[in-house]
Parts: C-alpha cells; sequence; structure tokens
C-alpha cells in the first residue's frame, strides 16, 4: 500500500482525552498527591495533579484524568515545575505525533471551560504555543467559531496554513472563517439537522457546502471531505457504507482529498488498533488520501506495511465491510485469542 500522499490529522491534543486514575498512565508522588507520567527528552518526568483539580473536572471524581486539560491547566495557571511539567507534556504530545507521521496536529480545548471567552483565550495561547515549536500545520478543532478564529490568529503560517475543523451545512459561519484566513478545512457531510448515514445525502450535502466554499475562493485542494463515520458496533453496515461514499465522492468531487475520524469506526469494540489500522487501508483504497488519526497507534507507515493475507487482516476487513454480520467470527477469534 502506498501510504507517501496520505496526509494523518494528529488526534491527540484533545482536552476531552481520558487515563484512568490508578492506571499505567497515572503514578502516586510523596504526600498522597498523583500525576500522569510521560517522558521528554529520554527522561520519565510527572505531570502533577493538582489539589483541586477535583472541582475543575468532574470526571476526576468517576476515576478519569483529562490529562490534556490537565497539561494546560497547568500550563497556564501552574508555577515553576508544574508549569514546565504543563508545557513539557503538550510539547511531547505534539512531537511524538510529528515523528510518527502527522501531517496536521488537531488541536481541541472545548472541555476546558464552560466559558467561551475562557476557552477563545486558551485555544489562542495553545495554538500559538504549539505553533511557534511544532513545523507542521494545526487543525483547529471546536464547536465554537470565536474559539476557531482565535486559534486561527495565533497560527504561525510559514509551515503551511492552518486547517478548520470542521465545517458543514450545520455549520455554515465556519466558511467566511476558511476563506479569510486562507485555511484548509474538513468538509463534514453533516447535514443541517441531522447526521446522513446514506451515500446520496452525504454525496448532495457535499454538493452545497463545497459550492459555498468555492464562493470564497476555498480550493478544493485544500478541502478534506468526510462522510463520516459511523461505529461498526451500532450498525454492520458502516463500514461499507463510509467506503462506498468515499469512492463515489472521489470520482465525482475532483480536486479534494477524502477523509475522515476512522477510529469512530471501532467505538465500543475489542482490538481497536486493529480495526482502526485495517479502516485506514480500506480507506486509502477506496480513495482516501488523508483522516484524523492517531498516528501515534496507527502509524501511516504501519499501515502500509499491513499484511493483507493474514487472518487478522483477513477477519477485521469482512467485519469493517459487513460480510462478517455484527462481528461473529471477528469476536469469535478475538475470545480464542487469535487476534493477538
Amino acid at each position: 500500500m502506498d501510504m507517501s500522499d496520505f496526509q494523518a490529522i494528529g488526534e491527540n491534543i484533545h482536552c476531552s482525552r481520558v487515563v484512568k486514575l490508578g492506571g499505567r498512565h497515572t503514578v502516586e508522588l510523596p504526600g498522597g498527591r498523583c500525576g500522569v507520567a510521560y517522558r521528554h527528552e529520554g527522561a520519565d518526568r510527572v505531570l502533577p495533579i493538582p489539589d483541586d483539580w477535583p472541582e475543575k473536572s468532574p470526571a476526576y471524581g468517576d476515576g478519569k484524568v483529562k490529562h490534556v486539560a490537565l497539561a494546560v491547566h497547568q500550563a497556564l495557571h501552574g508555577a515553576g515545575d508544574d508549569r514546565r511539567a504543563g508545557e513539557e507534556y503538550l510539547l511531547n504530545a505534539a512531537r511524538r505525533q510529528v515523528e510518527a507521521g502527522a501531517s496536521y496536529l488537531d488541536v481541541n480545548v472545548d472541555e476546558c471551560s464552560h466559558d467561551p471567552a475562557e476557552r477563545a483565550e486558551t485555544m489562542r495561547w495553545l495554538a500559538g504555543f504549539l505553533s511557534e515549536r511544532i513545523d507542521v500545520p494545526l487543525s483547529i478543532d471546536s464547536s465554537s467559531a470565536e474559539t476557531t478564529a482565535a486559534g486561527l490568529e495565533a497560527c504561525r503560517t510559514e509551515v503551511g496554513p492552518p486547517m478548520v475543523n470542521s465545517v458543514s451545512l450545520e455549520r455554515v459561519d465556519y466558511v467566511e472563517l476558511i476563506g479569510r484566513f486562507g485555511a484548509a478545512a474538513v468538509v463534514s457531510a453533516a447535514s443541517k439537522n441531522d447526521l446522513p448515514t446514506g451515500v446520496d445525502r452525504r454525496l448532495a450535502n457535499f454538493e452545497k457546502i463545497i459550492a459555498l466554499l468555492e464562493e470564497v475562493g476555498v480550493a478544493r485542494e485544500r478541502m478534506h471531505l468526510d462522510p463520516l463515520v459511523f461505529p461498526v458496533s451500532t450498525d454492520p453496515m458502516h463500514g461499507r457504507s463510509f467506503l462506498e461514499a468515499t469512492a463515489e465522492a472521489k470520482g465525482r468531487f475532483a480536486g479534494v482529498r477524502l477523509g475522515g475520524g476512522f477510529s469512530n469506526v471501532s467505538f465500543g469494540m475489542p482490538e481497536r488498533k486493529l480495526l482502526n489500522g485495517v479502516f485506514v487501508y480500506l480507506c486509502v483504497e477506496a480513495g482516501a488520501s488523508s483522516g484524523l488519526i492517531d498516528p501515534v497507534q496507527t502509524p501511516p507507515s504501519a499501515v502500509a506495511e499491513m499484511s493483507v493475507d493474514s487472518e487478522r487482516f483477513i477477519l477485521a476487513k469482512a467485519f469493517l465491510t459487513g460480510e462478517d454480520a455484527f462481528g461473529v467470527e471477528f469476536l469469535s477469534a478475538y475470545r480464542e485469542g487469535r487476534l493477538g
């Protein structure tokens, strides 16, 4: 598989990301405090969890540490070593993705605060912090146009135009932002009021939003069309439908890239790393050349080298394409330990 033209949009700098308290990513510190372990420049380090974190992050009470949100908080509000740890943690997360092959870094701070002004300022700081230190463009991801604009304003453009994630008929106010900043864009097939699962409606929505983008001068080369990935755990035909929509869109809309949030396909299933890798492979076969992935867990180079004749690949492919309805054979192989 030739992955040389594939543009991975690294998805790991999201303030929704969690690790389990007491799991392998967290450690106990002297005095009863806890922290999140990380490595920076070859050394083991710890991102401390402040005493008031349970008040700031209710998920902590459920044993979940929103580690990216924690790093942003420490980098902005911590003092001394805590501030340094927050900055290092974020920089490490960015560098690991770039080294694994990311062409963009997706940045989302929506869960940092309920206050719109604070979210915008947090995005402005984080986009500026990363953009000054990383030599790939950022993808600004937010449900708020104000927050998106703040991030775009802070991006260093010498490394290439930033990206907006995402624009759709549900978010037509983002069209003006993309044109104003000369940005690339993830272009979602979402309707104004729902998320279509059929091929025809997806393509019809693409027709409408592409026309709006072209009206403000956005070239198709800057459009990364997302036909919308849904979990095969909820409908065994979701994977096949996405692949068909990708192939149809590739043939109809000359000049665009096709992509999507590929890891959504494995939600709720075991062996997610395997399913995600095989799905990326199948999507590239269908015409995709970009996508939101975790490049550390699913490097494009590893996808390119997958053995399509292996039992693991064959079983995963059958599940993802609906040939193995509801994953009966896949789950049986998982329980028998044949996928490890």
